[in-house]
């Protein structure tokens, strides 16, 4: 854990019971001395219930070809989800990974927010989306293998290849709703100098997939130009 002030990412961590006993302690105790920090945790408490009072209950799914469902967000929505995860920028690097480049993944299971790592279990019908921080990177590519073989591109969906990037911080429009498909899934983030053709990304995760389940869970990353490649896995479990 650094000294100063406790980053905006440790807070949101806390809030969402994702520190372990330690790093919990250690956070608690400085917010116990310091105004700044309090006041940072009682902003960021505010925009949360926001978010759960005026997102979540307009939030509508729609079905793709895929197992995955996507859900329209409305402008608000969006507003109010980069609010809540972005809108104080962290003091220290704490979630950062990958040099420059970082991500964030929630998963939402009937109203109940919380943050998905390395390991997390989650159920049919919990709602995933995530915010990236690309670094230097131009390109942007999100997908993902499951335990049942099947490749799904996130993002861009439908597209042909990566996105070029805008700038700054980056929260794909929409959710996406878990299926009962079995078995561990692992979602990946290709940020890349050259846009990636969508063909050569679906073939390395297929060549994953044939592998099975503890190849699913070990692959962290995939032999493709990338300047950083950001993953998790999840399990399948009962909610």
């Amino acid at each position: 854990m650094t000294t100063g002030h406790v980053s905006a990412l440790l807070l949101d961590a806390l809030a969402l019971d994702a520190l372990d006993d330690a790093s919990a302690a250690h956070v608690r105790a400085h917010l116990a001395s310091c105004v700044q920090c309090r006041s940072d945790q009682e902003a960021a408490a505010e925009l949360r219930a926001q978010f759960s009072r005026l997102v979540l209950p307009r939030t509508q799914p729609v079905r793709r070809p895929r197992r995955w469902l996507w859900l329209a967000v409305p402008a608000l929505a969006a507003l109010c989800v980069i609010l809540v995860l972005w809108q104080r920028p962290p003091r220290v690097p704490e979630l950062a990974i990958k040099g420059d480049a970082s991500w964030q993944v929630f998963a939402n299971r009937d109203g109940r927010v919380f943050a998905v790592h390395d390991g997390t279990q989650l159920a049919a019908g919990d709602r995933i989306r995530f915010a990236i921080v690309p670094g230097e990177a131009r390109y942007l590519l999100v997908a993902s293998v499951d335990g049942g073989g099947a490749v799904t591109i996130y993002y861009p969906y439908n597209g042909t290849q990566s996105v070029s990037l805008p700038g700054g911080r980056i929260e794909p429009p929409g959710s996406i709703v878990l299926d009962a498909a079995p078995g561990p899934e692992r979602i990946y983030a290709f940020l890349s100098d050259v846009a990636l053709p969508v063909e050569l990304v679906t073939a390395q995760l297929r060549a994953v997939a044939v592998r099975g389940a503890d190849a699913i869970r070990e692959t962290r990353a995939l032999p493709l130009p990338a300047r950083a490649q950001l993953s998790l896995v999840f399990e399948k479990a009962s909610p």
